[in-house]
């Protein structure tokens, strides 16, 4: 076989050409000769890694041996890092496992600095990081401060990463609380959706974490965000409620227009929340009665079963007939018993 650096330049074009209107023709075999030549010319590496690029769209088996051979290549000044980062990433999507043997060098290319390489760098992480959150646990003080990047996808892609990290790790990315939360209101949905998440891990389990972010919070919960975003800030206020009722006090207005919301995640953690304030100050929450009353017949069990306890909490005496109607014939049973419950405490 001639392996002159032209003829292998030659037939890495070929491949990319294929690869771009017919993939599935593609064998990997060849691929691989050239990815593993060493002395291949850097435009052979090239057309190769996007012929591969491509393949790895179509199948979900091609990450032996390939991510060795990148391994290999992604320090080449020759080639360009961000192509060899964009291959890796596509091999992960479907072999996470394998692409995780490079974490080091993947890792090594994430700077503060807003660049191409750091962009295809935690894109590549985005794919790794529920593959072992442990692993990603060194890279969150970088990522906290690309969260104020000017670059879009470098922030998604960070943000992204942190919330993994903090659903395991809740302890070590309990300093970026401040950095998850500013922003929050004004930036796209899929960073609002990953920062609430991130905010939820590490606030469930340190509540006191939370309180700095309530205004934010009953912003995006009084907001015209999507519901899922309202629902997950009206979660953590409730978090924050848990421990602290007396920060969340001043927002029971907003959880009682949120009662009225169509979403039942909306109305139930909003009717979750109230419960918690109500369970310390039953006073700085009997607005919300009116409103809970008119959702004991609510479609949605968990919004019943989350009202009733908040009615119970509250003393609610003027719902003391829709209670007892609910423990005798809510079809589900533990609404139920949270209703009889709720009536016991009233009576």
């Amino acid at each position: 076989m001639d392996s002159s650096g032209s003829d292998l330049t030659d037939r890495a074009k070929k491949l990319r050409q294929l690869a771009l209107t017919d993939p599935e023709q593609i064998d990997p075999e060849k691929l691989a000769e050239i990815t593993s030549t060493p002395v291949a010319p850097p435009a052979a590496h090239g057309a190769a890694i996007v012929a591969l690029l491509n393949v790895a769209r179509t199948r979900d088996d091609i990450a032996e041996p390939f991510v060795e051979h990148l391994g290999r290549l992604l320090g080449r000044p020759s080639l360009e890092t961000p192509l060899v980062l964009r291959c890796l990433r596509e091999l992960a999507r479907n072999d996470p496992a394998a692409v995780l043997e490079l974490r080091d060098e993947i890792s090594d290319r994430i700077s503060t600095d807003s660049t191409d390489v750091t962009q295809a760098a935690t894109g590549v992480c985005v794919e790794l990081v529920n593959e072992d959150p442990s692993s990603f646990v060194d890279l969150v003080p970088t990522l906290a401060a690309l969260l104020e990047s000017e670059n879009e996808q470098i922030r998604k892609n960070s943000v992204y990463i942190l919330s993994e990290v903090a659903h395991e790790y809740p302890e070590q990315v309990k300093p970026v609380v401040p950095q998850l939360t500013d922003g929050v209101v004004d930036r796209d949905r899929t960073y609002q959706t990953n920062a609430l998440s991130a905010l939820g891990a590490i606030v469930s389990s340190y509540p006191t974490a939370g309180t700095k972010a309530t205004e934010t919070l009953a912003d995006i919960a009084d907001s015209t965000a999507p519901p899922k975003v309202r629902a997950n800030a009206i979660g953590l206020l409730g978090d924050v409620a848990v421990e602290y009722p007396d920060e969340i006090v001043d927002h029971v207005p907003v959880l009682v227009d949120c009662l009225q919301s169509n979403d039942e995640f909306v109305t139930g953690n909003a009717a979750a929340a109230i419960l918690h304030i109500g369970a310390e100050n039953p006073d700085a929450a009997e607005d919300a009665i009116p409103a809970l009353a008119e959702l004991t017949d609510h479609s949605s069990p968990v919004v019943r079963r989350n009202t009733c306890r908040a009615l119970g909490q509250l003393n609610a005496t003027v719902a003391l007939e829709q209670l007892k109607s609910t423990a005798e014939s809510d079809p589900d049973e533990t609404v139920r018993s949270v209703a009889a419950q709720a009536v016991d405490r009233i009576s």
